[in-house]
């Protein structure tokens, strides 16, 4: 069959890492002929060289717009698709602002488009919700003209969307890069030289506003003040720039400010972190949950339902809206020995509820060369 791999429109975050694992699982697939188009962004990460003779690459990414997304035309895309004549086309997440004349097949990651309930909603302007508004308007719009069947990363997400699309929606979540399972692929570039005294709470996400890292900035006085003597550190993976504070600020202090990092470097980082740290207010599934349980790193999350649900006993949960009670919750755990041994312990067995990045690229597959996959 011949497949073309849609990635023309990741740019950053988790749709990036799915992308890279996916195509590393079905690099030695030989029963199928791939097209693969890679945005600029993950065009870097992929060696074209591990590929085999049946693997075709196009470096492109597409520039949304709201034609594309009503109309569904993309020139580019519509003549590679004419010249490598797919049976198939799979568009690792979307919105893709491109409609193929052939069966499309699309992931779907849009948390705010799913939990309305979410405090993050309380926080932004109306400005913001308008524009989120209108946003979530022609995304949805692409989602359900574009696309024949769409892929949840959970249950409760793909119940969710199920109500809100005609199309057919299933589960296939998401899981840690399969990087992280071979050492000698680690790049170890990026040292952290803190004191074995200090903490280090490792956050790996991009700034979007509702990953929620600005209330880093209130924690930290609540950390200072209640306990002067505990020592520890932030350490983010986006720019000062990002975060709104200048060189002297007093901030700098207790946060690290690492900017993006590639997939290969992230094992290292939390190899010489102590906790996963994630404030975030909307997610469908992060990868960080994850990596932390395979790291054997205690996680410090949100007290929402996307993260009980995708982390049960496996984290200490906090309410993400309140820096009072983040900081007492950091405390607590950094002084709590046996409480991170228990969480640690809860990880692994957790990890086995989801589907490995060997089981997904398998889903993804099936999926994608069923005859009856759009049938709802």
């Amino acid at each position: 069959m011949k497949i073309l791999i849609n990635c023309s429109n990741l740019r950053v975050g988790g749709g990036l890492q799915v992308a890279h694992s996916f195509l590393h699982e079905i690099k030695s697939n030989i029963e199928h002929d791939f097209l693969v188009v890679l945005s600029e962004n993950l065009q870097p990460q992929i060696n074209k060289d591990d590929f085999g003779r049946n693997f075709q690459f196009v470096n492109y990414s597409i520039k949304p717009s709201v034609a594309k997304t009503v109309f569904g035309r993309d020139k580019k895309l519509d003549d590679l698709e004419h010249i490598f004549q797919p049976e198939v086309v799979f568009s690792v997440f979307g919105p893709t602002y491109w409609r193929p004349k052939t069966k499309h097949i699309c992931g779907f990651a849009k948390p705010d488009y799913i939990y309305k309930d979410s405090p993050y909603f309380k926080q932004i302007s109306l400005f913001q919700k308008m524009k989120l508004s209108a946003m979530e308007f022609f995304h949805m719009l692409d989602f359900t003209r574009n696309n024949d069947l769409l892929i949840a990363e959970n249950p409760d997400v793909t119940r969710i969307l199920a109500q809100k699309v005609p199309q057919k929606v299933v589960t296939i979540t998401n899981f840690y890069n399969q990087i992280f399972e071979d050492e000698s692929l680690w790049d170890k570039s990026i040292q952290i030289n803190e004191s074995k005294e200090t903490l280090k709470l490792l956050t790996i996400s991009a700034n979007y506003p509702h990953k929620n890292l600005a209330i880093i900035k209130k924690v930290i006085p609540v950390l200072k003040n209640q306990f002067p003597s505990f020592q520890f550190k932030f350490f983010l993976t986006i720019d000062r720039s990002e975060f709104g504070i200048s060189e002297t600020d007093s901030l700098n202090q207790n946060i690290e400010f690492l900017g993006k990092v590639a997939i290969n470097q992230c094992p290292s980082l939390y190899s010489q972190c102590d906790f996963l740290f994630l404030p975030t207010l909307l997610e469908c599934f992060s990868a960080s949950y994850c990596e932390a349980m395979f790291m054997q790193k205690p996680i410090l999350t949100s007290n929402l339902s996307f993260a009980t649900g995708i982390c049960g006993k496996a984290a200490q949960y906090f309410n993400p809206m309140d820096e009072n009670d983040i900081a007492n919750t950091i405390y607590e755990l950094a002084t709590n020995n046996e409480l991170q041994n228990e969480i640690k312990a809860f990880g692994i067995p957790q990890l086995k509820t989801f589907d490995s990045s060997q089981i997904r690229a398998k889903k993804y597959i099936e999926l994608i060369t069923s005859k009856d996959a759009i049938k709802r």
